[in-house]
């Protein structure tokens, strides 16, 4: 077979039917991913903060019953208007009570906290939100990446087999060398190797896009071989930066957490401040008879203005004040930490995303000139130039460029989104702009 002819092959990738599109995944992912759902579920908890918080300046009534059959058995008495004897009577208590808090500083702490609880819970699910879609945008083209490596394989270790077999017929003609066969054998081998692990890798990428979408997703789409390569805009990474740090969602809610953190310590330190509430009570007391003889029925109102003045406590007030200081200044070094962390992303982001552009052209250049390496050393071993071996070698690397070339552009397209989700602005549009690559 000549050699040209089966490296071509091995290079051919076939168009595959239509599969799942990206926005159809994606679709499946919003439904079926759980760590989007577990954020969903915080955030729902999270909102209740502020209802909670409320109810530290709405009153708290509460109705106390009680129901006490009383036996009295007088043994002996100077008094005349008691016989000796038993009686047995009943006595009914019941007590409404109402407290309404007047002034109460902790409240009115916690009550700020609640709003800026609320508001990292709203940042952290956006950020939820933009992690999903970009996990599984990554995980598509996982995917697609996968497939085109078990594509190449394959169509590979065929055409090494070929090769192969036209290696042995010709030693046994007499035109061959043991070595060419050799050579090929180990090609083959390797070529083997190499179509096991993609298709493992393969079944491996399908699954992880599974554990995102909820559903085995066998065929997907494929990237189109000429799509735009967009620069970043504005082109310069400060500008980009700057967003980041502005408007990044973790970060956002890194900071919502630090002022919740604050509040705590404020919360906390109110302890040592007076609380007044106002407490009515109404009671009614129905005896059925009393060590005097006969029963009675009353009823009692209290309108009560409280003032509890905190002096000591063990110094758990302090205590809890203290720990709630710590933790603030741990919150604060966390938002420095993500503060960095997102610069860091940001920059890689813009940097990856803007080398690509010229990675994909280079690597596409590259596979052109391995295209034209192999063709010289087959006629180069078609004249007896070359052995058998360098010319297996150069369809190898031709087979390597072309694997590297495919994976530059969906690093290309995924450094697309990172960026955007590094300053906060990763949408669906984006996810269209991505799909719109794919056929």
């Amino acid at each position: 077979m000549h050699i040209v002819a089966w490296a071509c092959t091995a290079l051919l990738l076939p168009m595959p039917a239509r599969g799942e599109t990206l926005l159809e995944a994606y679709s499946l992912a919003r439904q079926n991913d759980p760590k989007f759902r577990v954020a969903q579920a915080e955030s729902r908890a999270s909102s209740m903060a502020i209802d909670q918080a409320r109810a530290g300046f709405l009153p708290t009534i509460k109705l106390d019953m009680e129901a006490t059959e009383t036996r009295q058995r007088v043994l002996s008495s100077q008094n005349i208007t008691f016989n000796a004897g038993v009686a047995t009577f009943p006595t009914k208590n019941y007590t409404l009570s109402v407290n309404q808090p007047i002034f109460r500083l902790d409240a009115i702490e916690r009550f700020e906290q609640a709003k800026a609880v609320v508001k990292q819970a709203e940042y952290t699910l956006l950020a939820a939100e933009q992690d999903m879609l970009l996990r599984t945008t990554a995980a598509y083209l996982v995917v697609l990446a996968a497939t085109d490596n078990l594509t190449l394989a394959s169509a590979e270790r065929e055409a090494v087999g070929k090769v192969l077999e036209l290696a042995r017929a010709k030693l046994k003609s007499g035109l061959g060398t043991i070595t060419n066969q050799h050579d090929a054998l180990a090609r083959y081998s390797a070529a083997q190797a190499r179509e096991i692990e993609a298709r493992h890798k393969l079944r491996d990428a399908r699954q992880g896009l599974r554990e995102i979408t909820g559903r085995l997703i066998e065929s997907a789409q494929v990237l189109r071989e000429d799509f735009p390569l967009e620069t970043p805009e504005p082109a310069a990474v400060e500008p980009w930066v700057e967003a980041a740090l502005e408007q990044n969602l973790l970060l956002r809610a890194r900071r919502e957490a630090v002022q919740v953190a604050h509040q705590e310590v404020q919360r906390q330190r109110a302890g040592h401040f007076p609380s007044v509430n106002l407490l009515a009570t109404h009671n009614q007391r129905d005896a059925g008879s009393t060590l005097f003889g006969g029963g009675s029925d009353t009823e009692t109102t209290d309108l009560t203005v409280r003032l509890t003045v905190p002096i000591y406590e063990g110094g758990l007030t302090s205590a809890v004040t203290q720990e709630a200081v710590h933790r603030y200044q741990k919150s604060q070094e966390e938002l420095e930490q993500e503060r960095r962390a997102i610069e860091r992303v940001t920059r890689a982001s813009y940097d990856a995303t803007l080398s690509g552009v010229t990675l994909v052209q280079a690597l596409k250049q590259g596979v052109v000139a391995q295209q034209s390496a192999l063709e010289a050393k087959t006629e180069g071993h078609k004249t007896g130039l070359y052995a058998l071996l360098p010319v297996l070698d150069a369809a190898r690397d031709l087979y390597l460029a072309k694997r590297d070339y495919a994976q530059s552009r969906y690093d290309y397209l995924f450094n697309r989104l990172r960026l955007k989700q590094a300053t906060g602005t990763l949408a669906e549009s984006d996810l269209v702009q991505i799909s719109a690559a794919l056929h």
